[in-house]
């Protein structure tokens, strides 16, 4: 959190908090965002931003170039109201790896995805207790 250490001193009119977080040995503080275009910290904060956003493009692209869609999956699972944990068991991953996989922060792992789709077309017409 060593960058907000310039945003807790600001006087920006337009700072606004964003967060909250917890650290070590019961160290906590406060995240803040504002507005202001000409702030070092908002520049490397929207750059950082423009960085995620072109690699989950990168992401859509090759996952779509496999015929996989992240957006379908989590469609599909939240219609057969399944949680995240639950799809992550049956596509034999961790949670947190499902969850970078239906946010676009990881390409889907093909077997992990046919896993995924067989069993919402499993519960859509059959159905199965997870």
């Amino acid at each position: 959190m060593l960058i907000n250490l310039k945003c807790d001193t600001c006087k920006e009119p337009s700072k606004y908090v964003t967060g909250f977080y917890d650290g070590k040995k019961g160290k906590h503080g406060v995240l803040y965002d504002c507005k202001n275009e000409l702030c070092e910290v908002n520049q490397l904060m929207r750059a950082a931003e423009a960085e995620d956003i072109q690699k989950r493009l990168e992401i859509q692209d090759m996952d779509s170039q496999r015929g996989i869609s992240a957006g379908y999956v989590a469609a599909k699972r939240r219609d057969a109201g399944l949680t995240m944990y639950q799809m992550s068991r049956i596509g034999g991953c961790s949670p947190a790896e499902y969850s970078s996989y239906e946010h676009e922060r990881k390409p889907f792992d093909l077997e992990v995805y046919r896993k995924c789709i067989i069993s919402w077309r499993y519960l859509r017409f059959g159905g199965w207790n997870v």
